[in-house]
C-alpha cells in the first residue's frame, strides 16, 4: 500500500546503473579512469533493462533525461575538485544494501581512497524532498525494528529475523517495547489491508480495471487519508529522537555518504556545494528536531532549528496497484 508502482522503481534502479556507466565513459574520455570497463558497466546496465524488459520505457523516462541533462556538468565539477588524480566508478548499490549502508555508487581513487554517493534521481526536482512510504506496516515497523531485509525485521531482544507480516509475533513484540498503544494501529491497518484483498485480489468484480477504476480512485484518498491520521497518532507514541534518525535515514540525510540530487535540469551535490552541506550538518545536528503533520492523503515532516525550517519531506499513503492491472497512465 505505498506509493509508486514495481517498473517505476526498477527504472529508478536502472539510472543507478547507467550514470555509473556514464561516468566511466566520461573519465575514460577524458584519461582519468584506473580502468577502460566501459563496455562491461554499458552490458550491466542493459542486461539489467532487458531482463525487466523496460529498455524502451527507461530511454524516454524522466530519469534518464535527468542524469544526461547533468552528466557533463558533474564530471567538470569533479576534475576541478580532483585534478591530476585517476579514478573510477563503481556501482556499490547491492554490496552496500547488504550492509545496511546507503551509498549507491562509488568514485574509487588510484590510491585505494573512496567516496560514496547516495543517488536521488526525482521525477518534479528536488525543491521538496519526497519519500516511499512503503507498506503501511513497514513504515511504521521501521520506526520500531531494524531491518533485515525487505519485509523482514531483527527482534530488539534476540536478534532473530522475523517477517513483519508475522501479526501475532509482531504484536508481542510491540507490547514487550512497551508501545501497547500501537496495536490498534496496527490491527486497523491489518483489516484495511484483508479488506482491499480480499475485493481488489480475490473479488471477480475487480478482475478487470475499467470496473473498479473509479472505486480505486475513492479507496485510495479515502484509505490514504485514514493511514495519515493513524500513523501520526502512533507517532505520537514514539519518542521524537527516534522518529527523527528514521526520517533523515529514510531521506538519506544522514551524511554517511555524499548526495547527489538530479531532477528539473539541475544538480545538487553535497561534495561541491558547501550551502548543502551545510544543510546536512543542520539537519544531523543535536538541535535539530522533526514536526509532523497530515499532508492530503500522506504525511509532511519538517526538519528545523533555531535558525528556522531546514527542509520538507513528503510521505504519500495510498493504496499500491503494483502491477495489478494493464493500466492507463493516470496518477492516483
Amino acid at each position: 500500500m505505498g506509493a509508486g508502482c514495481t517498473k517505476d522503481h526498477f527504472i529508478q534502479d536502472a539510472a543507478e546503473a547507467y550514470i555509473v556507466y556514464l561516468l566511466q565513459a566520461h573519465a575514460v574520455e577524458n584519461k582519468v579512469a584506473i580502468t577502460d570497463d566501459v563496455a562491461e558497466k554499458h552490458n550491466t546496465f542493459i542486461q539489467y533493462c532487458e531482463d525487466r524488459d523496460i529498455l524502451d520505457e527507461f530511454n524516454k523516462s524522466i530519469y534518464k533525461e535527468n542524469i544526461d541533462v547533468v552528466i557533463d556538468k558533474f564530471i567538470l565539477d569533479l576534475l576541478a575538485k580532483y585534478p591530476n588524480r585517476k579514478f573510477d566508478f563503481v556501482d556499490v548499490e547491492r554490496e552496500f544494501r547488504d550492509k545496511k549502508l546507503k551509498g549507491d555508487f562509488i568514485i574509487q581513487f588510484e590510491d585505494g581512497s573512496l567516496i560514496s554517493f547516495s543517488l536521488k534521481n526525482y521525477k518534479k526536482g528536488f525543491d521538496r524532498i519526497q519519500l516511499c512510504s512503503g507498506t503501511w506496516h513497514s513504515f511504521l515497523n521501521n520506526f520500531l525494528f531494524e531491518s533485515a531485509g525487505v519485509g523482514t525485521f531483527f527482534n530488539p531482544f534476540t536478534q532473530e529475523v522475523f517477517q513483519g507480516c508475522n501479526r501475532e509475533y509482531r504484536d508481542s513484540l510491540i507490547e514487550k517495547l512497551g508501545y501497547d498503544a500501537l496495536k490498534e494501529v496496527y490491527t486497523f491497518f491489518d483489516s484495511i489491508n484483508d479488506t482491499i484483498k480480499k475485493f481488489y485480489t480475490y473479488g471477480e468484480q475487480a478482475r478487470y480495471w475499467k470496473n473498479v477504476s473509479a472505486q480505486w480512485k475513492g479507496d485510495c484518498a479515502a484509505y490514504g487519508l485514514k493511514a495519515a491520521e493513524k500513523i501520526i497518532s502512533a507517532l505520537d507514541s514514539i519518542p521524537k529522537d527516534m522518529i527523527k534518525n528514521r526520517i533523515i535515514k529514510m531521506a538519506g540525510l544522514n551524511y554517511d555518504e555524499e548526495i547527489l540530487l538530479v531532477g528539473n535540469g539541475k544538480y545538487l551535490c553535497s561534495l561541491f556545494n558547501q550551502k548543502y552541506a551545510q544543510i546536512l550538518k543542520r539537519v544531523n545536528s543535536t538541535e535539530s528536531v522533526v514536526e509532523y503533520i497530515t499532508n492530503g492523503k500522506g504525511l509532511l515532516f519538517t526538519l528545523c532549528d533555531s535558525v528556522g525550517v531546514i527542509v520538507n519531506i513528503e510521505v504519500p499513503f495510498t493504496l499500491q496497484k503494483n502491477g495489478a492491472w494493464h493500466l492507463p497512465k493516470t496518477k492516483y
